[in-house]
């Protein structure tokens, strides 16, 4: 399914189509009975909502506020420098169960709601490096057969137009060493290819070896160099080698984008952590091996697990943390580094990962690619000087907002189509800036075949989601809808989309709508709008 499709499946779905904030308001008061509607909550639509009859629904419906003027906001800190550190499938769960990991919280700023476009590898590392939603890059799986991977990004010339490109333009050196894009490269004849913008590249071309660690080739700045079977192999351990010796030598600025492999599976390990976490197994949440009543039909069809289906699943658990310990590593390689040469003091170190994952949850067995919070809301950690140790934002934030953000600090220029919004106003306190998202999209568009790597059998059918602090409401291909209320309901067991009011489902709909089919400055429009409202009740 092409996204074009996919945008055509869900507006049949739709009893109503909305194409502007406005018109949201006005079909939101008019059609549904809606009590309120303002440009931010007063004292008048306070007194209203406080004598609205039962069983009505109060909305408030805001959109985009005015932003302080330059002279009233608070001071950007000065970065030169940026380093991302990119996980494969690392979930919260996980990276709280590695202590050098769950430390990091304390020493820089954890945006708690940081959500992926797709919890899909391809898709959400394209989004990293255009600050797009699926529907909007295009590139919406893994694999080439399925509108996916490297071969479509370049054959979209994505790859000429992106953010290494940006930066470059603006004089920025760039390097990214680790994981690119799946199947690149595809031919034989571009083994040898570096993508433009990138001053050091240090990739690997051998896929099924690089996920194993051992046994690889790297491009190494179009150089081809053979790794073995030794410890020092270690494809973990080589490429902290280089980010070190990058972030030593190199002017400033700089950008550089540390890609590990790991956690994903087959969970490569450095020999160093092949006995850790002996003990460990995966987390018991209320959602381990259960989910709740009214749920859709993909997911009622899973049984119980058995009780050797859950021992396999602990099995997985250890190997993934494990596995984890690789990141922590580059982590720890990458701050000791910035710190030997003292550029720590004008560099901003962000950690996070491509996509979650779950073990277990729901009586899925194991993967990504459902809209739950396991696989769709990710670790992201800020670090570096002026960032507030020990700051959590809960506010939404996404992988469209990455690309924005870096050519903001390192003074390049993003273009006006890029769907994201720049993280750097957080940067300076962890406050909300005036005008900030009220909720983030997820959509899973792509199909999937055996040759994909991250292929499974029990993944849900397409969908979009909309997900804010409070919300999460999914619309899938199939017909079926879900609404769970994460105040009350953290793990996302009851689905209350029965329960409620039309009213409150046709607007949360509507606002899906408009972001499934958003481009660039649309989307900060149609994410800027905040529907909130105490828990409606259906009309008796």
């Amino acid at each position: 399914m092409t996204p074009n499709d996919h945008r055509a499946s869900r507006r049949r779905r739709n009893t109503v189509t909305i194409t502007s904030v406005a018109t949201i308001a006005a079909v939101t008061i008019g059609v549904f009975g809606i009590s309120q509607y303002s440009s931010g909550p007063t004292a008048a639509s306070a007194a209203d909502a406080s004598t609205t009859g039962a069983g009505a629904l109060d909305l408030v419906v805001d959109p985009l506020p005015v932003t302080a003027s330059a002279s009233e906001q608070p001071e950007a800190p000065a970065f030169r420098n940026v380093v991302m550190i990119l996980a494969d499938d690392l979930d919260w769960k996980l990276f709280d169960q590695i202590p050098r990991l769950q430390a990091l919280k304390e020493r820089g700023m954890t945006f708690t709601n940081h959500t992926v476009v797709d919890s899909l590898c391809c898709p959400s590392r394209v989004t990293i490096m255009r600050g797009q939603y699926i529907h909007n890059h295009g590139v919406v799986s893994n694999i080439e057969a399925t509108g996916g991977g490297w071969p479509t990004f370049q054959r979209l010339n994505a790859d000429e137009d992106c953010l290494p490109v940006w930066l470059n333009d603006a004089g920025v050196t760039t390097a990214l060493y680790g994981k690119y894009l799946n199947e690149y490269p595809t031919r034989p004849d571009g083994i040898r290819y570096v993508p433009p913008g990138w001053d050091e590249w240090a990739v690997p071309i051998s896929r099924g070896d690089s996920y194993s660690g051992y046994s690889y080739t790297l491009n190494d700045n179009g150089e081809l160099v053979r790794y073995g079977t030794k410890p020092t192999d270690f494809l973990g351990d080589v490429l902290n080698d280089k980010a070190r010796n990058f972030i030593g030598s190199t002017p400033e600025p700089f950008f550089l984008y540390l890609s590990t492999y790991t956690p994903h599976k087959p969970f490569a390990t450095a020999p160093r952590h092949l006995s850790a976490h002996a003990g460990t197994v995966a987390p018991r949440t209320p959602a381990y091996n259960s989910f709740g009543e009214n749920e859709p039909a993909w997911l009622r069809q899973f049984p119980q697990l058995s009780d050797w289906k859950l021992a396999e699943l602990d099995k997985v658990w250890r190997k993934r943390a494990r596995s984890a310990e690789t990141v922590a590593d580059s982590v720890e390689a990458v701050l000791a580094e910035l710190e030997a040469t003292g550029r720590d003091k004008d560099t901003l170190v962000i950690v996070t990962s491509d996509n979650g994952y779950h073990v277990g949850e729901y009586r899925v067995p194991k993967g990504k690619r459902t809209p739950y919070a396991t696989d769709t809301v990710v670790p992201m950690i800020a670090i570096g000087p002026g960032v507030p140790a020990g700051a959590e934002v809960s506010a939404m934030t996404s992988t469209i907002d990455l690309a924005p953000t870096f050519t903001e600090l390192l003074s390049g220029t993003s273009p006006d189509w890029v769907d994201g919004r720049s993280l750097v106003p957080f940067l300076t306190d962890g406050q909300t800036p005036d005008g900030w998202r009220g909720a983030t999209l997820s959509e899973s568009i792509g199909e999937t075949n055996v040759s994909d790597p991250d292929y499974l059998p029990y993944i849900p059918p397409p969908f979009s989601a909309l997900r804010s602090e409070r919300w999460l409401y999914v619309e899938y291909d199939d017909g079926s809808t879900a609404l769970y209320d994460q105040s009350t309901d953290p793990y996302e067991l009851r689905n209350i989309v029965d329960a409620v009011d039309p009213g409150f489902i046709a607007a949360l709909s509507a606002q899906l709508s408009q972001l499934d089919a958003c481009s660039g400055s649309s989307c900060r429009e149609a994410d800027a709008l905040t529907i909130t409202d105490p828990l409606p009740q259906a009309a008796g």
